[in-house]
């Protein structure tokens, strides 16, 4: 969950359980929103986020995608039952 955003700077910030997080976007930031293309200024407080991030050699986090809203569920797939015939 994104809890601050810097739209000057090109940045957001994660707080999570255990460490607090800022990424910046770059050029190469891929974001999107849905199935849509998103930018920069739809990134917003309280948004549900996920994607991955490279880090740099100076400690700061890159953003290399990031997708926008909540992850999808996975639709569960069926599981197979057991056979009901004997084994001979």
């Amino acid at each position: 969950m994104v809890s601050a955003v810097d739209q000057k700077n090109k940045t957001f910030t994660i707080s999570g359980k255990e460490a607090t997080r800022v990424f910046k976007v770059t050029d190469k930031t891929s974001i999107m929103k849905g199935a849509a293309s998103g930018t920069m200024k739809d990134i917003v407080d309280n948004e549900e986020v996920s994607g991955a991030y490279w880090k740099n050699s100076d400690g700061t986090l890159e953003a290399k995608f990031v997708k926008l809203g909540p992850m999808e569920k996975k639709t569960p797939t069926a599981t197979p039952k057991p056979s009901t015939t004997p084994k001979s």
